[in-house]
């Protein structure tokens, strides 16, 4: 499963788990990285016919080293951004875990 499916299928998840039915503008407003409308039908389809199946899968952004880069420090940032993406993935993930248990 590639990464933006499994964004929205955590994101799926992650209301369902809230008492919340997930639906494609739900799922606009809830991801962390805005991803395209069928991508998020594409994600939302698959958690329909399987989430008794699922569970929340972390997702790890690709570290892409840079094109004709030399300098090892932009490299670096470059792989640190990333891992912020996934990290900030993972935490909107459990607060809206956190939000549904909390109701």
């Amino acid at each position: 499963m590639n990464n933006e499916l499994q964004q929205v299928v955590n994101t799926c998840i992650a209301l369902s788990e809230a008492g919340k039915k997930p639906s494609v503008g739900m799922l606009r407003a809830k991801l962390l990285s805005p991803l395209p409308i069928p991508a998020i039908i594409k994600g939302l389809s698959y958690w329909k016919e399987n989430k008794a199946t699922l569970k929340i899968q972390t997702v790890a952004e690709p570290a892409i080293p840079p094109n004709n880069v030399s300098d090892p420090l932009v490299a670096r940032v470059t792989q640190l951004e990333n891992e912020v993406v996934a990290l900030r993935t993972q935490l909107k993930t459990l607060q809206q875990r956190f939000e549904g248990e909390g109701s």
